[in-house]
């Protein structure tokens, strides 16, 4: 009987495995969709390409400087300039990416849900996972976002290389290594 526990167990949280892998999917898909479609709407390629910079540099940077760190570094790089009429800037790609972080971890842990962004601004909590790593998260709980956002990572890397454009120098060092095959 106990086998047959621990089998039934086994099914239950492979399935609870693989619904979370699922959602962290469905979510980084959205997450690229929506960077594609700013992108188009901005007629511009330079938020894919940065965007598919930053996300290929995640999962680096949180594992040699730490998640907070690594949030903390993103923030910085909001930019506060305005355009010459005075009009704010729209989101660049740092942005977007603490906002993604911050919307994945809000359904697992107890951080406010930032909200939507709009093509124009991120919303206020944009930075809500830095804020509660800071203020209330305990170490137990740190280790676990960390663990959770590496995860989330590596699927919006995924989606990142097979849907945006590449920077420029990535598709020339691309074409330079083909050709040295």
């Amino acid at each position: 009987m106990t086998t047959q526990a621990t089998g039934n167990q086994q099914k239950r949280t492979g399935t609870r495995r693989q619904n979370v892998e699922q959602k962290r999917g469905r979510q980084a898909w959205n997450n690229i969709e929506f960077i594609q479609l700013e992108s188009q709407r901005r007629k511009s390629d330079t938020l894919q390409k940065e965007y598919r910079t930053r996300v290929s540099q995640l999962n680096t940077m949180i594992q040699v400087n730490g998640l907070g760190q690594t949030l903390g570094f993103l923030k910085s790089k909001k930019e506060q300039r305005r355009d010459k009429s005075g009009k704010p800037l729209p989101p660049n790609a740092y942005d977007y990416l603490l906002y993604h972080l911050t919307q994945w971890t809000s359904g697992l842990f107890p951080l406010p849900d930032p909200g939507p962004a709009s093509p124009d601004a991120v919303p206020q909590g944009y930075d809500g996972l830095l804020r509660w790593i800071m203020h209330e998260a305990r170490s137990v709980d740190y280790r676990r976002v960390t663990t959770e956002c590496l995860a989330f990572g590596a699927w919006l890397r995924r989606f990142a290389e097979a849907e945006l454009k590449a920077p420029e120098n990535a598709e020339a060092a691309t074409s330079s290594q083909e050709g040295a095959v």
